[in-house]
């Protein structure tokens, strides 16, 4: 009927276009419906159009490119200051790439403009939990909850403030709740699977990770998953290689496929393969855990001076990084015995008359040694 109603109507052919767009939205095909929203973005109706580069970057993060959906978001709040949909998935994303600054101003700009809705509740959570504020995220997940019961983040979002709080039964609840409002988005099956992984339930795990991968079909996304799964049991590893490869064969910059592949490679003590990888994924992108996993293999092959590197680099992309902080102090006490070696030698030499004097010096270089630790973890 409306296919009909369109063909009647000047300057509505757009819409033939924007409704084959949704369909696919709702079947869950998000490559073809990017594919078909990008080409609708280049008609000069519909160019800077608000909705259609949120439903744009909606779909980016549906698919697991996160760079392109910061992007959308960005594009879309430029040209409308006062957007709100949406912007609970953006301060999402901004606060797993360690931007919590950049989510703090998100969410007191949508208090500003509004506290009647779940997005603002939704993004200050978000800034709580990658604060490590648990208890905090909870609350203000709830609190979007009560403003929007069919809030899928805001779900997400106390899920995960509940299973960090090891009330894994409770985040199940939600994660199920979840799913049941948004079929289609693979992130409220992989906080399920979490749920049921964190419990020791890898039977669960796996039946959801297999109904998963029939459901939503063979992509990159579905294939890590299933992975992920078969990485628990000793068993399934081999098949877990294998479901891997295949992600990685689909998408080379697919970051969750990345790290479960390093650490599969990290298991078998295969660390050269692990390093050729990494780099082959950072050849296009910078991401914090791709640089700090990196460094973790350079450490273990000896190279210590380009491990300090990737672990600065993972530092400067996400300060709270608290992994790559405990790659560098590990490495600084390995290498301080050899400067305290390096001393005595000194002391042995210099002889005994200055013995007082230089073990006083030795007392001001161990403080100072600690303040620029202290200045390092800042």
């Amino acid at each position: 009927m409306t296919m009909n109603v369109i063909q009647t109507v000047p300057n509505l052919d757009w819409l033939s276009v924007w409704i084959k767009a949704y369909a696919f939205v709702h079947t869950g095909d998000n490559s073809r419906a990017i594919n078909t929203i990008c080409s609708l973005e280049k008609k000069s109706l519909l160019r800077d159009n608000v909705d259609l580069l949120g439903s744009l970057a909606d779909l980016y993060f549906r698919a697991g490119d996160n760079k392109n959906s910061v992007l959308k978001f960005e594009q879309a709040q430029m040209l409308d200051p006062y957007l709100i949909k949406g912007m609970d998935v953006y301060g999402y994303l901004l606060a797993r790439e360690g931007r919590l600054e950049d989510v703090e101003n998100l969410g007191c700009r949508l208090f500003n403009i509004s506290d009647q809705h779940a997005e603002p509740w939704v993004v200050s959570g978000c800034h709580s939990f990658y604060s490590k504020r648990y208890s905090r995220a909870l609350y203000l997940g709830a609190k979007a909850i009560q403003l929007n019961s069919n809030s899928v983040q805001a779900l997400l979002l106390k899920g995960a403030a509940l299973r960090n709080m090891g009330r894994v039964q409770e985040a199940i609840i939600h994660f199920r709740e979840a799913i049941r409002l948004a079929p289609c988005r693979l992130d409220c099956y992989e906080g399920l699977i979490e749920c049921y992984l964190a419990s020791n339930s890898i039977r669960e795990a796996m039946v959801m990770a297999n109904n998963v991968y029939k459901t939503l079909g063979a992509n990159a996304q579905t294939l890590t998953l299933l992975a992920t799964v078969c990485l628990e049991d000793p068993v399934t590893q081999e098949k877990a290689k294998t479901l891997l490869d295949k992600a990685l064969t689909q998408r080379p910059d697919y970051i969750k496929a990345v790290v479960k592949k390093a650490e599969l490679l990290s298991r078998e003590q295969k660390y050269e393969d692990g390093i050729a990888l990494l780099r082959n994924a950072l050849a296009n992108q910078s991401d914090c855990v791709l640089h700090r996993i990196l460094g973790d293999f350079l450490v273990a092959v000896n190279e210590y001076q380009e491990a300090m590197d990737q672990y600065s680099i993972a530092l400067s992309l996400d300060p709270n990084d608290q992994k790559s902080l405990e790659g560098m102090q590990k490495m600084e006490k390995e290498e301080s015995p050899t400067d305290a070696t390096q001393e005595e030698d000194v002391d042995d030499m210099e002889g005994s008359g200055e013995e007082g004097d230089l073990e006083g010096s030795d007392s001001e270089a161990a403080q100072w040694a600690d303040q620029e630790q202290w200045f390092g973890m800042q």
